[in-house]
């Protein structure tokens, strides 16, 4: 059973199928509304998508800073 949330209504996309599609390289708003559908029609979930985004942004920088590398 998922655990994941409805973050688009209108369109019923998850935060599952979110996080697929920034972890296929989906970086941006735009991108994230091409490849999901999310925040393409009433726009209101687009706050919610893009806290996702920054969330994966620092999830994804933090351990190569930890690492030494860049």
């Amino acid at each position: 059973m998922s655990t994941a949330m409805i973050v688009c209504i209108c369109n019923n996309v998850n935060s599952d199928a979110i996080n697929e599609a920034m972890e296929s390289g989906a970086n941006t708003l735009h991108h994230i509304r091409e490849q999901t559908g999310a925040s393409a029609c009433c726009g209101k979930c687009q706050f919610k998508v893009n806290r996702l985004l920054n969330e994966f942004e620092q999830t994804d920088v933090i351990p190569s800073a930890c690492s030494g590398e860049g």
